[in-house]
């Protein structure tokens, strides 16, 4: 079973959600994930991401609330239900 952290970067100004998000996954333990709430999508966080070993799901709840799980590549305890590798 996964734990989940939340972080609402809403109303935050570049490139203050992008920094916050990179510290915050930098310090996942095995089984944890972190859902990033943003009221854009963030396109450039995707290939830093990759980069660093993270895969994403990314999902519009509406134009301006963006849901992002982020989690280890291959932590299947982290990924969301149906993404186990």
């Amino acid at each position: 079973m996964s734990q989940e952290r939340v972080l609402d970067v809403r109303g935050l100004e570049p490139p203050e959600p992008l920094e916050r998000v990179l510290d915050a996954v930098a310090t996942l333990q095995p089984g944890e994930r972190v859902r990033m709430i943003h009221h854009r999508e963030p396109c450039l966080l995707y290939p830093l991401l990759s980069k660093r070993g993270f895969s994403h799901l990314a999902e519009a709840k509406s134009e301006d609330h963006h849901e992002i799980l982020i989690w280890r590549r291959g932590d299947a305890a982290a990924a969301p239900y149906g993404l186990q590798q």
